[in-house]
């Protein structure tokens, strides 16, 4: 079953992850049911269905939320044992038929996030729905714009119908960085096939940019409506989650291997650091991702989807042309405006 893709902000990946351990939790401890949600934390009180005996419990590290409200028996459900214990919690250690539904629940969380608040029959429902409505409003009050630079022939000679707004998340092997997106299995094959990456900018002014991507300011750049990508990315046929943030840029090597030799839902924060990590050296882009995450468990989708998913004909509101751009060589619905020197400031301007 193909569900409508959804966004996720990538600061809420791990609040999101603590969400689906606590439907887990519940599931796989079906002598208790939920008193208070806690949202944004990874906390949460429960009460045993019998006595109705509230517990605060608190999942894999120590509880983000301070006070609670009642005087009760408090948790720390832990999945390791060097986690650090606090004063007056007591500890239970997730077994192994917790942690195999979590994997599985986590999995389905971002390929069917739909099919997950169904199977748990709406549980935490409202709760799982507003991280998608915070991405989409975040994204609809920053109002940013989102640009793309070109170069002069993919423009002007449109083998693949850019012009009229097509672009696409791409696999990172493509990108220009043969870094980007560097993570691997203990084993060391990689694991960039399960990774779609659509990048971006904010400003269309950027002197590097156009030096780097445009042929030293001789091609183009394009500007998009947010809300007809957000509408487009949101139709895709596609599973799961898309993640979006800012890229982080870093000043040393950050860790490329897992501690596994199989993909696993578990490791989302290993995963996420890697497709939005990149050197210092990067960081004039001042770029943002969409990073969709493919479903290991598809055998074809790398035969359905290919190296590239598109984004069909996303509304281009603005059009520019570098200032080394002699002849604009373009027909296009809207308009392409030339950019020029401004030799006092050191800049750009239309």
């Amino acid at each position: 079953m193909v569900t409508l893709l959804k966004i996720i902000l990538k600061e809420d990946i791990e609040l999101y992850r603590y969400l689906i351990a606590k439907v887990t939790f519940l599931q796989t401890h079906k002598e208790y049911h939920l008193v208070e949600s806690y949202l944004d934390s990874n906390c949460f009180l429960i009460a045993n269905r019998a006595t109705e005996e509230k517990v605060f419990v608190a999942l894999f590290k120590q509880p983000t939320r301070k006070t609670v409200e009642v005087e009760c028996k408090k948790i720390m459900f832990i999945q390791t044992r060097n986690t650090r214990i606090p004063e007056g919690f007591d500890v239970e250690k997730a077994d192994k038929g917790f942690n195999d539904q979590l994997a599985e629940n986590i999995r389905l969380g971002f390929l069917a996030p739909d099919q997950l608040v169904e199977q748990f029959q709406g549980v935490f429902k409202e709760d799982v729905e507003r991280y998608f409505k915070k991405a989409e409003a975040r994204i609809q009050a920053e109002r940013q714009v989102f640009v793309k630079y070109y170069a002069k022939e993919t423009i002007e000679k449109n083998p693949y119908h850019v012009v009229e707004g097509n672009v696409s998340f791409s696999h990172p092997k493509h990108f220009n960085d043969p870094f980007d997106c560097n993570c691997y299995y203990a084993d060391g094959h990689s694991m960039m096939d399960f990774f779609r990456v659509f990048c971006f900018t904010h400003a269309a002014d950027n002197i590097l940019m156009w030096s780097y991507y445009a042929n030293s300011h001789a091609g183009y750049a394009l500007e998009y409506s947010y809300a007809s990508l957000l509408d487009k990315i949101h139709s895709l046929k596609v599973d799961g989650l898309c993640v979006y943030g800012p890229v982080e840029y870093i000043d040393k090597r950050p860790n490329t291997r897992s501690n596994s030799n199989q993909f696993s839902y578990s490791n989302l924060n290993f995963y996420i650091k890697a497709t939005f990590a990149k050197f210092k050296e990067w960081q004039h882009e001042r770029e943002y991702r969409f990073v969709c995450i493919l479903d290991e468990k598809a055998e074809a989708a790398q035969e359905v989807l290919g190296d590239w998913v598109l984004i069909p004909q996303v509304d281009v509101v603005q059009g520019y042309a570098g200032c080394n751009n002699t002849k604009i060589k373009v027909k296009a619905q809207y308009p392409i405006q030339k950019l020029e020197k401004d030799i006092l400031n050191y800049q750009l301007k239309s």
